[in-house]
């Protein structure tokens, strides 16, 4: 059965997507003329005016096709973003990490998974209905990374083709803000998974081997 929250997670990954997407389609214009865009979209010696519905769908495909790109893109600030957690948040100094990695260690002898691993993992395999708070904190966190890849390009654009410095200036405001948002909503999710999986094991009810036990020492008291 569908819940509301898939719904919400579908929708904001698709934006995250689509949005980013449909940006760079509009760059892509500002360099492909009217006539070359015609011939692009003809089939034979059919040709469509600019209001066809084929130019419609034309344009979705390739805001989603160049949206995919650009989430590729934006994946490689990962690594920019681990480096501002070592120094901005260090493990060593985060209570809710080591808890989760205290209990991780005790659940599993394996260190195959991380800590964040193992906590989205344990969540969804206890309460997976909890996830849905981390989840739309992590679609955000990739529609802001990959706001930041498309705001790059469209400064680039403005101040080198356009020559607006103006247009070039607010696009890289809107970067910098994208990429802090996308860093505040990626460790918000983290430190949720965390917390969340320290919650549910904390109160998980006993398991009915020690039910068991305790029934059957009843038992034998009385």
């Amino acid at each position: 059965m569908t819940k509301p929250g898939d719904f919400l997670l579908g929708v904001l990954d698709f934006f995250a997507i689509l949005l980013p997407g449909s940006m760079a389609t509009w760059l892509l214009t500002r360099y492909i003329s009217p006539a070359d865009m015609s011939r692009l979209l003809s089939f034979g010696p059919l040709e469509f005016s600019a209001d066809s519905w084929v130019l419609t769908g034309a344009f979705l495909l390739s805001s989603y096709t160049l949206g995919h790109f650009v989430f590729m893109a934006g994946s490689r600030l990962d690594t920019s973003y681990d480096r501002w957690m070592k120094r901005a948040k260090a493990s060593d100094r985060d209570k809710t990490y080591r808890e989760a990695d205290k209990i991780r260690k005790q659940v599993m002898e394996s260190s195959a998974f991380t800590t964040l691993k193992w906590a989205k993992s344990y969540i969804e395999i206890r309460v997976p209905h909890a996830r849905g708070e981390i989840d739309r904190l992590e679609a955000d966190s990739k529609f802001f990374r990959s706001l930041v890849v498309i705001a790059a390009v469209m400064a680039l654009h403005f101040l080198i083709t356009e020559r607006n410095p103006r247009i070039g200036a607010a696009f890289i405001a809107l970067g910098a803000a994208a990429y802090w948002r996308f860093c505040d909503r990626r460790w918000r999710s983290t430190e949720l998974s965390y917390a969340t999986a320290i919650i549910i094991y904390k109160t998980k009810p006993p398991a009915r081997s020690e039910k068991r036990s305790e029934n059957g020492d009843d038992d034998e008291e009385e």
